[in-house]
Protein backbone atom coordinates (compact mmCIF):
# COMPACT_ATOMS: atom_id res chain seq x y z
CA UNK A 1 0.00 0.00 0.00
CA UNK A 2 1.55 3.31 -1.30
CA UNK A 3 1.03 6.23 0.42
CA UNK A 4 -1.59 7.95 -1.84
CA UNK A 5 -3.88 4.45 -1.48
CA UNK A 6 -3.28 5.33 2.57
CA UNK A 7 -4.52 8.97 2.45
CA UNK A 8 -7.65 7.57 0.66
CA UNK A 9 -8.62 5.50 3.28
CA UNK A 10 -9.92 8.32 5.14
CA UNK A 11 -11.16 10.33 2.48
CA UNK A 12 -10.66 14.00 3.20
CA UNK A 13 -10.03 14.99 6.69
CA UNK A 14 -9.63 18.65 6.47
CA UNK A 15 -8.49 21.51 9.25
CA UNK A 16 -11.57 21.31 11.01
CA UNK A 17 -11.83 17.65 10.98
CA UNK A 18 -8.28 17.51 12.92
CA UNK A 19 -8.98 20.05 15.31
CA UNK A 20 -11.97 18.46 16.39
CA UNK A 21 -10.07 14.97 16.93
CA UNK A 22 -7.36 16.97 18.81
CA UNK A 23 -10.29 18.20 21.34
CA UNK A 24 -11.71 14.95 21.57
CA UNK A 25 -8.05 13.51 22.91
CA UNK A 26 -7.66 16.22 25.05
CA UNK A 27 -10.90 15.82 26.61
CA UNK A 28 -10.31 12.07 27.10
CA UNK A 29 -6.56 12.11 27.88
CA UNK A 30 -6.33 15.49 29.71
CA UNK A 31 -3.33 17.91 28.82
CA UNK A 32 -0.63 16.13 31.04
CA UNK A 33 -1.06 12.35 29.55
CA UNK A 34 -0.44 14.09 25.52
CA UNK A 35 3.26 14.27 26.00
CA UNK A 36 2.92 10.96 27.33
CA UNK A 37 1.12 9.05 24.77
CA UNK A 38 2.43 10.64 22.04
CA UNK A 39 6.02 9.44 23.24
CA UNK A 40 4.60 6.02 23.51
CA UNK A 41 3.11 6.13 19.72
CA UNK A 42 6.72 7.36 18.59
CA UNK A 43 8.12 4.53 20.61
CA UNK A 44 5.68 1.74 19.27
CA UNK A 45 5.63 3.18 15.43
CA UNK A 46 9.79 3.49 15.84
CA UNK A 47 9.75 -0.47 16.85
CA UNK A 48 7.49 -1.69 14.28
CA UNK A 49 9.48 0.11 12.04
CA UNK A 50 12.61 -1.72 12.95
CA UNK A 51 10.82 -5.01 13.52
CA UNK A 52 9.70 -4.56 9.76
CA UNK A 53 13.10 -3.62 8.39
CA UNK A 54 14.67 -6.63 10.61
CA UNK A 55 11.69 -9.14 9.22
CA UNK A 56 13.07 -7.76 5.52
CA UNK A 57 16.62 -8.60 6.33
CA UNK A 58 16.41 -11.94 8.66
CA UNK A 59 15.35 -14.10 5.89
CA UNK A 60 11.99 -14.68 8.37
CA UNK A 61 13.44 -17.13 10.43
CA UNK A 62 13.71 -15.88 14.55
CA UNK A 63 16.74 -16.31 15.88
CA UNK A 64 17.11 -19.43 18.53
CA UNK A 65 18.31 -18.95 22.15
CA UNK A 66 21.25 -20.10 22.09
CA UNK A 67 23.07 -21.82 24.90
CA UNK A 68 20.97 -22.18 28.43
CA UNK A 69 22.35 -19.94 31.49
CA UNK A 70 21.92 -23.09 34.17
CA UNK A 71 23.02 -25.94 31.87
CA UNK A 72 25.14 -24.86 29.02
CA UNK A 73 22.43 -26.19 26.43
CA UNK A 74 22.22 -24.96 23.01
CA UNK A 75 18.73 -24.13 22.65
CA UNK A 76 17.63 -24.48 18.99
CA UNK A 77 13.99 -23.99 19.22
CA UNK A 78 13.46 -20.46 18.10
CA UNK A 79 9.55 -20.37 20.38
CA UNK A 80 11.11 -22.31 23.26
CA UNK A 81 10.59 -20.90 26.86
CA UNK A 82 12.17 -23.68 28.33
CA UNK A 83 15.35 -25.10 28.25
CA UNK A 84 15.11 -28.69 26.74
CA UNK A 85 17.48 -30.17 28.62
CA UNK A 86 17.43 -29.01 32.60
CA UNK A 87 13.68 -26.84 32.71
CA UNK A 88 15.33 -23.59 33.49
CA UNK A 89 13.48 -20.36 31.86
CA UNK A 90 15.04 -19.08 28.86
Amino acid sequence: MNAMQALALFGSLGTPELVLILFIVLLLFGAAKLPQLGGAMGKTIRNFKQEMKDGASGGGQPAAHGPCPKCGAQVTDPDASFCPQCGQKL
